[in-house]
């Protein structure tokens, strides 16, 4: 299925969903927004509409590496001739250096690791958000996986919802942690092979069980 058709059917579910636990348009909104992202979730295991939208291109990611290089390449460089060596100058040319081998070798799946570093890095940032941090280990850890695997299973919205709950303690959101799961657990719903537009289908109890439903 598409991902703008799990889109659609998550906004729908998250809006119902958010709407039982506190019934106003507000609510009914936000959880629309959470139900829609959310269904986007279990394919951040693949270069998506959920990974592609979090991520900038490897193209702009290389020029932004080549451009990190360059500059501080041309800062020793002012340095040597203005001050003198220094043995910082062997570290940052080789920190530059590295910033171009890793240019040459940077994919796509490797922008969304290293966006779940910067979102683990964000949480740090904000009084150490324990949801925050485990938001990002998700994208870590998804941008390693095969697609259809872990996030398309209860282990993955188990913890999915893990997640939601430690965010909504901290936002005090009202129909975060229902809508949300609500969202991701129509996507896997969506993705079952019991459906006909289907070729493969969902591993429920990954990795216990790797029976496709």
């Amino acid at each position: 299925m598409k991902g703008s058709s799990h889109a659609i059917i998550g906004v729908t579910v998250g809006a119902i969903a958010g709407y039982q636990v506190q019934p106003d348009p507000y609510t009914a909104v936000v959880s629309s927004l959470v139900g829609g992202v959310s269904a986007l979730v279990p394919d951040l295991d693949t270069n998506g509409v959920a990974s592609n939208r979090i991520t900038i291109s490897k193209e702009l990611g290389r020029w932004l590496m080549h451009l990190a290089g360059i500059g501080i390449l041309m800062a020793i460089t002012y340095q040597y001739f203005t001050i003198g060596y220094t043995p910082s100058i062997l570290l940052y040319g080789g920190i530059g250096l590295l910033f171009f081998i890793i240019s040459r070798f940077i994919t796509q799946r490797r922008m969304l690791t290293l966006t779940g570093i910067m979102v683990m890095w964000l949480g740090f940032v904000m009084q150490q958000s324990i949801g925050i941090l485990l938001a990002g280990s998700y994208i870590v850890i998804a941008s390693f996986l095969s697609h259809r695997s872990y996030t398309h299973s209860l282990l993955g919205l188990v913890f999915y919802g893990f997640i939601l709950n430690q965010l909504q303690q901290e936002w005090e959101i009202y129909g975060l942690l229902v809508a949300g799961i609500a969202g991701y657990a129509s996507h896997l719903i969506a993705d079952m092979k019991v459906l006909p537009m289907n070729r493969r289908g969902v591993k429920w109890f990954s990795p216990i069980w790797n029976k496709e439903w």
